[in-house]
């Protein structure tokens, strides 16, 4: 029995705080912010109903919306992630029957973990900053706003999940 019943719930209720009453309120430079709670969706297993992983997805999306003032913003976009997730894992996992497998830098090894993490994050980045400005006007001020987003929220995705590979 997989234990989803339990720890989605609580890792939900735990990036939305971090994403609210911390996250939210870190800016460097003025463009970069951690977008830490996209760890809820590259750290779904990989054999999740779909629906499920959309409708999670959706939930914590607009849940950040509401806190953080950006309607529909939050939900468009970790909706699309959750739908690119299973796709984007199954380039770096080469692991055919495993269906209970959780992406981490444990179960994955370092170079495939970060890879992972690291396009995940850059096309959520993407997405989510082109549906805030909705603009291609100001072209470098949303190539900052990405690489700056991205850099600081692999970094923080990294951290934890070595923290995670200390516990255990």
């Amino acid at each position: 029995m997989n234990n989803d019943f339990i720890r989605l719930p609580l890792l939900f209720a735990a990036l939305c705080a971090l994403q609210v009453f911390v996250f939210n309120h870190v800016q460097l430079f003025g463009v970069a912010m951690p977008l830490f709670y996209v760890y809820f969706v590259i750290a779904m297993r990989k054999g999740m109903a779909k629906w499920a992983m959309l409708v999670w997805a959706f939930v914590m999306g607009i849940t950040l919306d509401i806190f953080a003032n950006t309607p529909g913003v939050c939900a468009a976009s970790l909706t699309l992630a959750a739908m690119a997730q299973p796709s984007l894992l199954e380039l770096f996992v080469t692991r055919e029957g495993d269906s209970d497998f959780i992406p981490s830098r444990l179960a994955m090894g370092k170079k495939p973990f970060f890879n992972y993490v690291a396009l995940f994050v850059v096309a959520y980045c993407m997405v989510f900053f082109t549906l805030e400005m909705f603009s291609f006007f100001n072209f470098l001020k949303w190539l900052e706003c990405v690489l700056g987003s991205t850099v600081l929220t692999v970094a923080l995705i990294l951290a934890v999940d070595s923290l995670r590979r200390i516990r255990q």
